[in-house]
């Protein structure tokens, strides 16, 4: 799967997406080292949750620059 260039609709930012995972890794390890049960709900949790984000504002509101809308807050961009 090829990522393509994308435009976020927040802040501006024009480059490709960053994969984020909601929660907390050392919440995730003390919950496996206190209580087995919980951390494997955390865990999956946390697995199924994850979105591509913008690296800039973390928001996950990109669209392809190719797209319409992309190209018309390009275009707002450059002037």
């Amino acid at each position: 799967m090829v990522k393509e260039e994308s435009i976020c609709t927040v802040c501006g930012y024009i480059g490709f997406s960053k994969k984020v995972t909601k929660g907390s890794f050392l919440m995730e390890v003390a919950l496996w080292i206190l209580f087995l049960l919980p951390g494997i709900i955390y865990s999956i949790w946390r697995l199924t949750s994850r979105y591509d984000a913008c690296p800039k504002c973390k928001n996950a509101s990109l669209i392809p620059v190719n797209s319409p809308k992309g190209q018309e807050l390009l275009k707002n961009q450059q002037t």
